[in-house]
């Protein structure tokens, strides 16, 4: 019976193991999007590396779904499963620093906050390449890419990443990295870079070089403007980031501020947010003809790197309230004035007050690599944004208004943008031709090593590398794929 396994594994493990009805369950299951109903038979908590390799193969012994919770900002919910085992990697939280090789050592237990703090308090002055929400966790973060303000300066996060433990479908731990001879060891390394979380093994520690920050502080900050101004705002910005340098980057946010006079009331704005790698009055110099541009407020900080993450990374949770989330990848001009005007419009009609988008700039060190020198194909990119449509959890009848908006939202982006494919970090179950949008020519490989390293499939989930799942081209007609993890079972 399931349940004598289950007590005999407790008694194997050096961690915990959480059931229905026990006391941390129900925390256990929370993750940064309220809209995941999701009930593992188990989750398994480790504080011992072998704990993970005994929880994996009893998942495989029962034939149970797997599935890996690091941060729990897994847009789609992937982290989790229905009636399967969950890996909660929480416990795993040792950070080490190497002075000599300017390099943090993680279990990937942490999230960025904990490592930003460690760094913080080094007295090094040293920074990760890490992401600007600080309760992610770096394994899926950088497994997918991951894009972090200073990335113009030196590059995404998996440029940064010097090796990795990982154990591997055949329940071995591998100590892997960028300098590894062997032919299998160079696959894996590539394909865990930017090839997506959950797909070639559980990554259970990871080495990352930190960086020197061009000046002590950084100028930091927010300029917000009207939503009406959107149409000038974008033509100045579309051709303004292709003159500016690496160490300047300007992310974009379209949403809902308090209104200045009555705070009662909520005026929708678009917000541009710089970040600069290097001295204050540099940047202000930078930014001075954004500023000409009659901005409604401007709250600019001369602060470090991680103290902005803190003050500002939470400014875009979900916050137990129930989402759908979509992203694109633009080109150059990409955020021309026919997706300023897709933003007005669909803003304007948004079914609820609480949707919002972001945009990331990339360009600067982030292209200099080759678009198959990683996993991760989008090198050419400029803009990679991402909508967020949130409605209360307490209202699931609301889901399909609000679900249907964002993907029309971005389906006419797409075409207005030109888009060239869709960042893998931000999953979407209902994307027509996933594959090729997050992987474009890096997939076969990706395939191929795949089927390498795990031939039975052992970690699999809907998206996976080689599932073959794929949601019809639009219209949206079936809503079904938002509510499961796995491939539902073949008739």
């Amino acid at each position: 019976m399931i349940s004598t396994a289950i007590n005999d594994l407790m008694r194997e493990l050096s961690g915990y193991v959480l059931q229905p009805g026990d006391s941390d369950y129900e925390n256990a299951i929370k993750i940064d999007n309220g809209r995941i109903q999701l009930r593992p038979r188990l989750i398994v908590r480790p504080t011992v590396v072998e704990d993970i390799v005994l929880g994996f193969k009893f998942a495989i012994t029962h034939h149970l779904p797997f599935t890996i919770k690091g941060g729990g900002h897994s847009a789609a919910g992937y982290c989790l499963n229905d009636n399967g085992v969950v890996m909660d990697m929480k416990h795993l939280n040792k950070i080490s620093f190497n002075k000599t090789k300017q390099s943090v050592t993680a279990q990937m237990g942490v999230i960025w906050h904990d490592i930003y703090e460690y760094m913080a308090n080094s007295g090094t002055g040293l920074i990760p390449i890490g992401g600007g929400c600080p309760t992610v966790a770096p394994p899926g973060f950088m497994l997918g890419g991951g894009y972090s303000f200073v990335s113009r300066s030196y590059g995404m996060s998996i440029d940064s990443l010097l090796g990795f433990k990982i154990i591997t479908p055949d329940g071995v731990l591998r100590d892997i990295s960028a300098d590894s001879k062997l032919k299998g060891d160079q696959d894996i390394f590539w394909a865990c870079c930017g090839g997506g979380g959950g797909n070639f093994g559980i990554v259970v520690e990871m080495e990352m070089k930190v960086h020197k920050p061009f000046s002590e502080k950084m100028l930091v900050g927010q300029i917000k403007y009207p939503l009406e101004q959107t149409e000038e705002i974008l033509g100045y910005y579309n051709e303004w980031v292709e003159k500016i340098p690496d160490a300047m980057s300007v992310y974009g946010f379209v949403g809902q501020q308090p209104d200045a006079i009555d705070k009662s009331k909520k005026i929708k704005t678009i917000g541009l947010t710089p970040v600069f790698n290097g001295e204050y009055a540099e940047g202000i110099e930078l930014l001075k003809d954004l500023l000409k541009l009659k901005p409604i407020n401007t709250d600019l900080r001369n602060m470090t790197l991680p103290d902005w993450e803190f003050f500002n990374g939470t400014t875009t949770l979900v916050a137990n309230r129930s989402a759908y989330m979509r992203s694109l990848i633009l080109p150059k001009g990409g955020m021309n004035n026919k997706v300023a005007k897709v933003i007005v419009d669909f803003m304007h009609k948004a079914p609820s007050p609480d949707s919002f988008m972001v945009w990331t700039l990339t360009g600067g060190k982030i292209s200099e690599r080759k678009p198959s020198d990683t996993a991760y194909v989008h090198r050419n990119a400029r803009f990679v944004p991402e909508v967020k449509s949130i409605w209360d959890v307490d209202k699931p009848g609301d889901a399909l208004s609000n679900v249907e908006w964002a993907y029309d939202f971005y389906e006419a982006m797409s075409a207005a943008g030109k888009a060239t494919g869709a960042y893998v970090n931000y999953i979407d179950p209902l994307l027509h031709d996933w594959a090729k949008m997050y992987y474009g020519e890096n997939y076969e490989r990706l395939k191929e090593i795949k089927k390498h390293i795990d031939p039975d499939n052992l970690l699999h989930f809907q998206q996976s590398i080689g599932s073959s799942f794929n949601p019809p081209p639009p219209p949206l007609k079936d809503l079904s794929p938002l509510n499961r993890t796995q491939l539902p079972p073949k008739a």
